[in-house]
């Protein structure tokens, strides 16, 4: 295996060991303490980037839009990797007694 593979391969299973380091790190950290509202709000949000991204992509009139797009589609879906990984709280008691 040549020097620049290998250089390749350290970096590339460093950055994704920090970025599964950072996705438990959140679980950890936010895990059973945000309400499902707020979740399903942050959720919509990364979904909702990730379409705003998408059209910025394949749109064929401005180049910046393309450049824009990509950024926004690839922040968009780190984060929704993200947030998948976090448990919304449970509801309290008195609302599902009805």
């Amino acid at each position: 295996m040549s020097t620049q593979a290998l250089l390749f391969l350290i970096g590339f299973l460093t950055i994704l060991g920090l970025f599964i380091y950072f996705i438990r790190f959140m679980a950890r950290r936010f895990n059973d303490r945000v309400s499902y509202r707020t979740y399903t709000l942050i959720e919509r949000t990364a979904i909702g980037g990730i379409v705003v991204g998408a059209v910025g992509m394949f749109q064929p009139w401005f180049f910046h839009a393309y450049t824009l797009g990509f950024l926004v589609l690839l922040f968009s879906t780190l984060a929704f990797i993200v947030w998948s990984h976090v448990r919304p709280a449970p509801p309290p008691l008195e609302q599902v007694k009805g």
